[in-house]
């Protein structure tokens, strides 16, 4: 037997699971949300920033073909603004930080570091068996980090607090077991 997560699998099986598989016998909150973004959020951002959102949801190629969509658009983390200019980023954090400084009180709901999303980003495209090229990694980090900006801070803040507040009631609800793993792990 192979244990993944809290979810016993018999060894040959786990060997066999798809990556999407293995993704949704471990949930976390983010997975209880919207696979997509609204259309008038989307509507509003700039052309490069729709195209890695398709890119994102593309089953070949994209975050999908792995775990839910719903994975990264109903994440906690947020990367700042500056692109991959550090400094850029450090000034940022440290904007917000006088501005609304609620975003750095739950963990569970924000999440905010430099580089956040394009480690992750980096970490996925080196999975086996991740079909994910290096321009389409760059355009789904482009709108990962332009995405949680402008949903999760700012004027969105409080909405954003009340969505991810519900994730995190529905892991605790449907899965009480891994959210209390996320939970020891301050991974929710």
């Amino acid at each position: 037997m192979a244990l993944l997560g809290t979810v016993f699998v018999p060894t040959a099986r786990a060997a066999e699971m798809t990556e999407k598989e293995k993704a949704m016998a471990n949930p976390y909150p983010n997975d209880f949300g919207p696979e997509t973004l609204p259309a008038d959020v989307l509507k509003a951002y700039p052309a490069s920033i729709q195209a890695g959102y398709k890119k994102l949801l593309s089953n070949k190629g994209g975050c999908a073909q792995c775990h839910s969509a719903a994975r990264p658009l109903n994440s906690r983390f947020v990367e700042p603004e500056g692109g991959i200019d550090v400094a850029k980023q450090d000034a940022w954090i440290a904007k917000i930080k006088k501005e609304q400084p609620e975003l750095f009180q739950d963990a569970t709901i924000w999440q905010i570091e430099t580089k956040l999303w394009s480690r992750y980003v980096k970490r996925m495209m080196n999975k086996p068996g991740c079909n994910l090229q290096k321009a389409d990694a760059k355009s789904i980090y482009e709108f990962l980090s332009y995405d949680s900006v402008k949903r999760k801070t700012g004027a969105n803040a409080a909405k954003w607090a009340a969505h991810r507040k519900g994730l995190i009631e529905q892991l605790k609800t449907k899965n009480p077991k891994r959210y209390e793993e996320l939970k020891e792990s301050k991974d929710l």
